[in-house]
């Protein structure tokens, strides 16, 4: 479970980094870079889209965050020679 969390959590970072670069800039920076300044490839209404769409990916990756890091903390062994140590001395 914990590896299939851990592409899932990939995957949803790609995705992320993609839907936040393909959002248009604030104002005419992008015409510095050769860009085509107001004009959008995608149309004239993409950038709510695209907003929502990053918000609901970074909850997405946030809560699954969340669970990997309790899923990752059952799975994991002792983190120290003191807990292993400590463990290895109550089961004598």
């Amino acid at each position: 479970m914990f590896t299939a969390l851990l592409i899932f959590h990939a995957l949803i970072a790609i995705l992320l980094i993609v839907v936040v670069l393909i959002q248009p800039g604030q104002g005419d920076s992008g015409a510095m870079l050769g860009g085509a300044g107001s004009t959008s490839a995608f149309g004239a209404d993409t950038g709510a889209v695209l907003t929502k769409t990053t918000a609901v990916l970074g909850a997405i990756f946030v809560l699954n965050s969340l669970l990997l890091s309790i899923v990752g903390s059952k799975v994991a062994e002792p983190p120290s020679v003191v807990e292993k140590v400590a463990t290895q001395k109550e089961s004598k």
